[in-house]
C-alpha cells in the first residue's frame, strides 16, 4: 500500500466502501507485488542468483517449504523484478576489457497450469518471445525447436517451476529433465514442499522457506487487509487470533479473513464481527489443500466442486445424495454415473475426503459423504464473480 493511498483512507475516500474492498488483495491465491516479511528468503535466494549479475548461469535450486509459507509471492515477484532487468547493463571494465553483461532471461511456470512437456515449453517461449506463441497447430518438437533458437540468441534463461510433484503436476526430476533437454543454458529452480532428501533430484541449491513467525504473519496480513478490506473492518485484535490459529500458514490466514469478510458483507454488516470470523475459520479445512489447486482445474471439474459446495446438508449427506442433486442442475450437463465418477476421482487427487455416514440400523454398508478440502467461501466467491478467470 503506497502513501498516496494511506493518506486518502485518511481522508476518508473509501468511508462506505465496505467491508470487502478488493478480494483479490486478501485472496490466498493473489500476490502482491512487494510480499511482507521474507527479507533473508530473497538475500538467500539472490545469493543462489548472484552469477547472473555478471552475465553467468546461476546453479539449479530447489525452493521448499510448506504450504503457505510465501514460496509462490516470493519467488514469482522476484523473478518478475529480475526479468525487468535482463538485457544489456552497464559496461564493466576488467584489466583487459570492458565487458557489457546481460542478465539471464527469468521465467516463472506455474505446473498447475503447465503441468505437460507442451504446456511448459509454450509458457517458457510465451515469456521470452515478442512474437505471440500459438496455442494449436504447433507441436511439442516445434516449441523445443523455438525455446532452443530463443536461448541461443538471447542471453542465458532461468526458469522457475512452481508447485511440483502435486498429483496433478510433474516431479521436478520430470522438470529437470525436460528443461536440460531444451539447453545446457536453461538453469531450473523448481519449487515444492517436499524436502530435498525426498525428492529423485540432486540441485546444486536448495533454499528452505520456513512457516511464518506469529509477529510476521500479523505483519503480512495487516497489509493485505489494509489494501482488500475497509478501513476498520477487522481488528487488529482478531488479526493476531488468526495468525495464532492459522501457524504460520499465510494461505489459511488469507483464506479465513477473506471467508469471513464474505460473510460480513452478505450479511450487510460495517464490520467483520466474532460470528463472520468464526464462520471464515470454520471455512478452512485443516489440514487442507491450496485453493490454487481447485482453481486449477478444468471449467467442467470446477463447476461440479461449486455445485457440490453449494449443496444443503442434506442433499450432501451422502455420495449418491450429491450426485443425483448436482446431475439435476440446469447448468451440469453431465449424467448421474459421470458426476459420480469425477467426483471419486477429485477425492482420490485429494481434494475431496469421503466420511463415512452414521449407520443407523447397523445393516448394510454404511454410506460415505464428500467433505470439501479447500476454502469453500473463497472459492465459492471467486466462482461467482464474472471477472474471475484463471
Amino acid at each position: 500500500m503506497n502513501i498516496d493511498d494511506r493518506i486518502e483512507r485518511r481522508l476518508g475516500y473509501d468511508v462506505g466502501a465496505g467491508v470487502l474492498v478488493d478480494i483479490d488483495a486478501v485472496s490466498p491465491v493473489s500476490h502482491t507485488e512487494s510480499p511482507v516479511g521474507r527479507g533473508p528468503a530473497i538475500e538467500r535466494l539472490l545469493d543462489v542468483f548472484e552469477p547472473t549479475f555478471a552475465g553467468s548461469l546461476p546453479p539449479s535450486a530447489y525452493v521448499h517449504g510448506p504450504k503457505g509459507s510465501g514460496k509462490s509471492a516470493i519467488v514469482s515477484a522476484l523473478f518478475r523484478r529480475l526479468a525487468s532487468h535482463s538485457g544489456p547493463r552497464r559496461a564493466i571494465q576488467t584489466s583487459t576489457r570492458a565487458v557489457e553483461p546481460t542478465l539471464p532471461g527469468f521465467v516463472y511456470v506455474d505446473a498447475r497450469r503447465a503441468s505437460t512437456r507442451f504446456r511448459l515449453y509454450h509458457a517458457a517461449l510465451d515469456a521470452v518471445s515478442d512474437d505471440t506463441v500459438p496455442e494449436h497447430g504447433i507441436g511439442t518438437d516445434e516449441l523445443v525447436e523455438a525455446l532452443r533458437d530463443a536461448v541461443a540468441t538471447d542471453p542465458n534463461l532461468v526458469v522457475a517451476v512452481d508447485h511440483t510433484n502435486e498429483p496433478e503436476t510433474p516431479s521436478a526430476t520430470t522438470v529437470v529433465e525436460w528443461l536440460t533437454a531444451v539447453s545446457d543454458r536453461v538453469a531450473p529452480v523448481c519449487l515444492g514442499r517436499e524436502d530435498p532428501s525426498a525428492i529423485e533430484w540432486d540441485p546444486d541449491e536448495a533454499v528452505a522457506f520456513e512457516p511464518y513467525r506469529r509477529h510476521v504473519l500479523v505483519e503480512l496480513l495487516t497489509s493485505r487487509c489494509s489494501t482488500g478490506l475497509g478501513r476498520d473492518a477487522l481488528t487488529h485484535d482478531q488479526i493476531r487470533e488468526v495468525s495464532e490459529w492459522a501457524d504460520g500458514d499465510a494461505h489459511d490466514a488469507l483464506a479465513a479473513i477473506a471467508g469471513a469478510a464474505i460473510t460480513a458483507e452478505r450479511a450487510g454488516a460495517s464490520t467483520v464481527r466474532p460470528e463472520d470470523l468464526d464462520a471464515g475459520i470454520e471455512a478452512v479445512p485443516r489440514p487442507g489443500v491450496a485453493l490454487g489447486r481447485v482453481l486449477s482445474l478444468s471449467e467442467s471439474r470446477r463447476r461440479l466442486l461449486y455445485e457440490l459446495v453449494s449443496l444443503s446438508d442434506d442433499d450432501r449427506a451422502s455420495v449418491s445424495a450429491a450426485t443425483e442433486t448436482i446431475a439435476s442442475r440446469e447448468a451440469v450437463d453431465l449424467s448421474p454415473s459421470t458426476v459420480r465418477r469425477v467426483l471419486y476421482e477429485l477425492a482420490d487427487a485429494g481434494l475431496l475426503d469421503r466420511v463415512t455416514a452414521r449407520q443407523s440400523d447397523g445393516k448394510g454398508r454404511p454410506p460415505s459423504r464428500l467433505v470439501p478440502r479447500f476454502p469453500t467461501l473463497v472459492f465459492r466467491e471467486l466462482f461467482d464473480r464474472p471477472s474471475w478467470s484463471v
